[in-house]
């Protein structure tokens, strides 16, 4: 009963509604729709060859940017090899230690007298005074 019901709905949209031929999703030809019209058509092919040259321009900066981090990693890379480099590297290696730390983990900070505070509570309101 169900699938007579359900196959009755189907026709009667289909005589109402009309059938579009094709996906809206990577179907390159025309669909054909009672509502499509050419100017509708223009403008959505219009708009296709638009998002074209978007992702060709997106993969065009793409390499441009890796070609250039290439070039300025092959730069340091020859610098930090030298003797005048070798101090870099530290300077990098703590940069980027630095950088991994995240602030909301601290266990431990000091208080303006050098004494060492390890309740949560003590610690937010050194950072409140701090701040």
């Amino acid at each position: 009963m169900w699938n007579s019901f359900a196959s009755t709905i189907r026709d009667v949209a289909k005589e109402t509604l009309g059938v579009a031929v094709g996906t809206s999703r990577g179907h390159k030809s025309r669909r054909e729709s009672w509502w499509i019209s050419d100017e509708v058509q223009t403008k959505v092919a219009l708009k296709t060859r638009a998002e074209e040259r978007y992702k060709e321009a997106k993969r065009e900066a793409k390499k441009a940017v890796a070609h250039a981090k290439d070039k300025a990693y092959e730069v340091l890379y020859r610098k930090l090899d030298s003797k005048e480099g070798a101090n870099d590297i530290y300077r990098i290696a703590k940069a980027r230690d630095r950088r991994r730390r995240n602030i909301d983990n601290i266990k431990f900070i000091k208080d303006e007298t050098g004494q060492t505070i390890v309740k949560e509570d003590e610690i937010r309101k050194r950072w409140e005074g701090y701040f």
